[in-house]
Parts: structure tokens; sequence; C-alpha cells
């Protein structure tokens, strides 16, 4: 009896050609641009990283400078409000305007003035107090009713704290007319008691120089700044000072979507809470850094994968030239053709392949000179007769003698009551009965599951207590036809390939069942299952015109479906290695799903 072929032998059936193709590939190539691809995955997020903390360096650092101006402006303000003889001198009750200019002439006139003049970054200093002896003018101004109704005077009023930045959009004291946009320190002077007036410190920072230091970092950050509100109060590319009141302080809503964009808050101090720094990289540094590695990565991947390829090449060739030569003459063998190899043979395996078979050749060719081609001869002519007599014989195996030889067997079982014995005889002489019996290819559903049970019983007797089955038909499809073993096929092909292999208890599942669309027939097993590259390859090829001899009976049963229901019928087949695979047949409502004494539609 001849050995099963052990699954690791499929290897030997690859052509050469395709075996070095695979090491190359599996061994050279696939690892070369796993390792470039994994080199340059690692370089990109390090570059990433990198760049990214040197961006939020870039942040800090303005947003450092930026806290620095607004420190200053608080502690200018804090002078100012701890001046006493400067906050008497505001709420001192001027009794004609000829005594304020003169104490403005004399004193307050430069006191503000000094602080705008030594900080670039203080476009506009001014108080403003609700002494109503104040006269308007530089750098003072009495509290009107506009002046009530305006931003900044609306929230430091409504603010618990002392200092406040706010952002918002007014008049120029400077240049009434115009409507910009401000970014001011305001402060409530009212440090010391018994002050009869309400007074206001408003700082107003120069806008151009919050854009100078966004411009220190232009080449790798787009700078927003947003106050409380979320609204954009500065940009890097946009300036706000303009008439038109649509494109002044708009709230910005980039925040809510993810980007790379990098936000710092300005500080932890109560009045800048809720202002934040937006930055927004530019892109070139980073998008050249990744350039770079990807130019290095793609540098090291040619040069790793054409020095092996070259050396492969130079390798295979030098084995791929001799071995075929060595396969073409062997295959001349066969036609009696005995070639000797005429070439370098090498000092390898191969060469001295190639030299035993000039060896061989020469001495074949010899013999069969001599003696050996005419007794050659004459065992063939003998085999050819065995071979005659042999398929004469074979011809005259009548498939009723097997039959009644069975019928035999079974009386004398029964006679000597070897019960168990006697069940696997009859099942089997009646399934030879049926087999002889059947003439046409549609049987009803209570024939083949009928045919199916006697072959269960069988395989039951095979595999003892270690083998069980179910058969779940609904009696409603008892009588509708289908093409006669389509089941059958599909549980013996489960009993030998499913669960002959398998130590476990071996269970199978037949049923058949009426659904809203038709007919259900699903064969189920809970042996070794179907790998999923093999299970891929069945489906392929079922409708295949080749005869492989594999899988004989699971096309057989495919393409007859086919045939007699116009391809219409589903046939599909589901696996899980080591657990379970069922098959599954659907036949439409309206093909062949008829009553045995109707007519089939097929």
């Amino acid at each position: 009896m001849k050995e099963p072929r052990k699954p690791s032998a499929f290897i030997n059936d690859i052509p050469l050609k395709y075996k070095f193709l695979f090491i190359y590939l599996m061994c050279v190539l696939l690892p070369i641009l796993v390792i470039n691809a994994l080199f340059y995955v690692q370089i990109s997020r390090s570059v990433e990283v990198r760049e990214r903390e040197n961006l939020v360096i870039s942040v800090d650092r303005v947003a450092y400078d930026l806290m620095q101006i607004v420190n200053e402006c608080v502690a200018i303000s804090n002078t100012v409000a701890a001046d006493r003889p400067f906050m008497d001198m505001l709420d001192y009750p001027y009794p004609d305007n000829e005594a304020y200019y003169d104490t403005y002439n004399d004193y307050l006139r430069d006191k503000l003035r000094q602080y705008s003049n030594l900080h670039s970054y203080i476009y506009y200093m001014g108080i403003y107090t609700s002494n109503p002896t104040i006269q308007n003018g530089s750098s003072y101004f009495s509290l009107s009713e506009e002046d009530k109704n305006s931003e900044w005077y609306r929230r430091i009023s409504g603010s618990p704290d002392n200092v406040l930045l706010t952002s918002y959009q007014g008049t120029n004291p400077l240049n009434p007319p115009q409507q910009e946009v401000f970014v001011s320190l305001i402060r409530r002077l009212d440090n010391f008691t018994g002050q009869p007036y309400s007074k206001y410190l408003r700082i107003d920072l120069r806008l151009s120089s919050l854009q100078e230091l966004f411009a220190k970092e232009r080449n790798y950050l787009g700078f927003k700044l947003l106050d409380e509100q979320n609204r954009v109060v500065l940009a890097s590319d946009r300036s706000y000072s303009s008439l038109d009141a649509n494109a002044l302080l708009k709230v910005d809503n980039s925040l809510d979507q993810p980007s790379g964009q990098i936000v710092h808050t300005l500080s932890s101090a109560s009045f800048t809470e809720g202002w934040r720094l937006v930055g927004t990289p530019e892109g070139r540094e980073t998008n050249q850094e990744m350039s770079r590695a990807l130019r290095l990565s793609l540098i090291l991947a040619l040069c790793t994968i054409i020095i092996p390829t070259l050396l492969m090449m130079v390798v295979i060739r030098s084995y791929n030239l001799r071995i075929r030569l060595l396969y073409k003459h062997m295959k001349l063998v066969k036609y009696e053709q005995f070639e000797s190899i005429d070439m370098y043979e090498g000092k390898d395996e191969i060469g001295g392949l190639i030299r035993s078979f000039n060896l061989m050749t020469g001495k074949i060719r010899n013999l069969i000179n001599d003696v050996y081609k005419l007794e050659i001869q004459k065992k063939d002519l003998d085999l050819e007769r065995v071979r005659a007599e042999l398929k004469y014989l074979e011809s005259q195996v009548d498939p009723h003698f097997l039959f009644n030889t069975l019928n035999a067997i079974l009386v004398i079982c029964k006679k000597y009551k070897y019960e168990e014995v006697t069940d696997v005889i009859r099942n089997l002489a009646l399934i030879m009965r049926r087999l002889l019996s059947w003439k046409d290819d549609l049987i009803t559903v209570e024939e083949e599951i009928s045919f199916i049970e006697m072959y269960l019983q069988i395989e039951k007797f095979r595999f003892q207590s270690r083998f069980s089955y179910e058969l779940a038909v609904d009696p409603a499809v008892l009588k509708y036809r289908i093409p006669k073993m389509s089941i059958q096929a599909l549980v013996e092909n489960s009993c030998k390939h499913g669960l002959q292999s398998v130590k476990w208890a071996r269970t199978i599942h037949v049923s058949a069942t009426r659904v809203d669309t038709g007919l259900l027939i699903t064969v189920a097993d809970n042996g070794k299952g179907i790998e999923k590259e093999k299970l891929e390859w069945i489906l392929n090829h079922l409708d295949t015109e080749q005869d492989s001899g594999k899988n004989v009976g699971l096309r057989n049963v495919y393409k007859r479906l086919k045939l007699y229901y116009n391809g219409r019928a589903t046939f599909s087949i589901e696996s899980t290695e080591y657990e379970r695979t069922v098959i599954t047949i659907h036949i439409p409502d309206d093909l062949s799903l008829v009553p045995e004494v109707e007519e089939s539609h097929v």
C-alpha cells in the first residue's frame, strides 16, 4: 500500500525557478523592504517629534515675550496706582479750568507720557475719572456716557478684579473717527480709601510690536492671539485696523477641528484668564526634513536591493542553467535518447550530478546495444498482454454479483447472530440496491435522507461511540425533488475529509428546511475544518473545467446544481479550522421546489 504524502511534500512539486523566486522575495526583497520601511517610519516619527518640540519651544518663547510686555504694563499700572499725590490731584475738585491747567502744566502733563516714551510697545496711556472738573485732552478724560457704554468700561466695571487684559473695538483717542481693535490693560485706581471719584487707567498695547514678536518665528509658525471670548485679536498675516466692522474680532472656530495647532495659555493670572496664543505650523521645515528622510531611505533601499539582487541572479543563474539542462536531457531518456551533457559541469553538487548522468547514459547505451534492449521489448509485450487480460476480467465484473454476494454474507451473519455486522451489510446491500434501482436524476428529499441515514449507520459502526449524527428534516419538504446524491456527496465528503483524522467526538448534522425564499439544506460537521487558503482555492476552482482529481464530489454537486437550476441555486462553504465546517445549498422557491406529483421546472 502506498504511503500517504506528507503535507510538506508539496514543496517538491514546485518548479525550481519558482522556489528561487520565492526565496528571493521572502528572504531578500521582503525583509529589505520591511526594514527600510520601518527605518523610514522611525526617522519620520523622530523628525516629527523633534520638529514638534521645536515648534512648542517657539510658541513658548513668543508667549513668554508677550507676557513680559503684559507684566511690565501691570507693573506700570501698579506704580501709577500707588502714587498718592498723583491720585490726590486727580480727585481734587478744581474751581475752574485755569486752576486745572495750572496743575496739568506743572505736574500732570508728562506723568503718563514718560512711560510711553520709555516703552515702545505702549501705544497709548490714559486715565478716565468721574471727576467732572478734569478737562478732556491728552491722557486725561472725564468719564462720559459714551465712555461708560464702551466695551472696555463695561468689562472692568463688571469684573471683580482690579486689573484686566481685554480686547475690544473702539475709537482711537488720538484719532476719534477711526475704529480700531485694541488690546488694553485696564486698571481700577482705588488703592486708597476715601477717594471721592472712581478712576481707571487704560494702557493700549501697540499691535505692531506684538506682530514683531510673531515675525521672529515666521519661518516656522503662523500665530493668532485669541481673547477670552475666543475672538482673533491679532494674526501674523492680517491687520485688524479697519473701518469695516465685519473684519474686526472674528470668532475663531478652527480649534474645534483636529489639526496640528499648538495652543498656549498666556498665564495663570486672573487678568489673562482665557487668553491663548495659537501657533499653526508652516510645515516647510518639517516637509524638508521628511523629504531628506525619504531620500535617505530610498537610497538605502536601492543599495540594499540592487546589490543582493545582482548576487542572487549570478548564483541562481549558475544553478538554474545547469539544472534545466540536466532536466532536459533526463526527459530525453524517457524517449530512449541517451545523450550526454556537453558543458563544464563545475565542482559543486550539481556538477557531480551532471558527471554521474553522463556516466550513466554511457553505460545504458552500451547495455542497450548488447542485451537489455531485447529484454525490455519482451517484457513490454508481456506487460501489455497482462494489462489487456486484466481489463477484460474487470469488464466482466457484474454489480449484481456484488449485490448477491452481500445478500449471501447477510444470511450467514444472521445465522450466526453477528448482529452489528448484519446491520452494516444490510445497509450496504440496501445502498447497492438503491444505486441499481435509481434511474431518474431527480429524487425526493425523503429518498435522499433515507439513503444518507443508511450511509451514516455504516459510519456509526466504523467509529462506534466516537461518532454521532443528527437529521433535522422539515416534513413539509420531504416530497420535494432534488438531484440524487447531492446531499449524500456532501455527507461523505465531511466524513472522509473532515471527521476521519480528528481524535475528538465526531458529529455531523444534516438539515433540510423550508424558508421564505426556498429550500435550505445544510451539512455541518465538527471536524478539522479547511485552511483559509485551501478553502479559497476550492471555491475558486469549483467552476473550472480542468479535472485535477481533487474535490471531485464538491465540484460534481456544484455543477449539477448549476445545471439543473440555471445557475440560480447557491452553494457556499464556511469553515473554521479545528472547529466546524458548514456547507449550505439554497434552491429558490420558483425552481424545482415542487411536490413529487408535479412536473419539475428543470
